[in-house]
């Protein structure tokens, strides 16, 4: 079985997007994302222009969570992962600390998946006082 990390951004309700769109961007934290790996990053045409200084890292591909290799990172906005949490060994979440509207929440509970909160810090983002990087395996 295939082992992955996967990196999430969510507001304080679990929510993912809004009217199929992401809730906000921040370029600190795709900075901070893209030092969490010395691979590549796998995502979507939507999520690819998020990485404009780091394009010599992103694979974009139509389902990042299928075509990622094992041991890689996919960065996911709208793809939903609880039918993948088996294969997820890594998950980190940045949490905005803001609430927005969201109609398409995380679709995962945590507490009963079986990952562990291994780490979590704070840290300024370009247009974020706080974001949280959570890292569960």
């Amino acid at each position: 079985m295939r082992k992955l990390t996967v990196a999430v951004t969510v507001d304080d309700k679990m929510g993912v997007a809004f009217n199929k769109r992401r809730q906000s961007r921040d370029k600190l934290l795709i900075e901070d994302l893209c030092k969490s790996t010395d691979g590549d990053i796998y995502v979507t045409s939507y999520s690819a222009p998020l990485f404009e200084d780091f394009t010599d890292r992103i694979k974009i591909v139509d389902d990042p969570i299928s075509k990622c290799p094992d041991c890689g990172l996919c960065f996911l906005e709208l793809t939903a992962i609880a039918e993948h949490i088996d294969s997820i060994s890594k998950l980190i979440i940045y949490r905005w600390n803001r609430l927005y509207p969201s109609d398409k929440k995380l679709g995962i509970d945590i507490g009963e998946s079986k990952l562990n909160l291994i780490s979590t810090y704070d840290f300024v983002g370009k247009s974020h006082d706080k974001i949280t990087k959570e890292i569960y395996q």
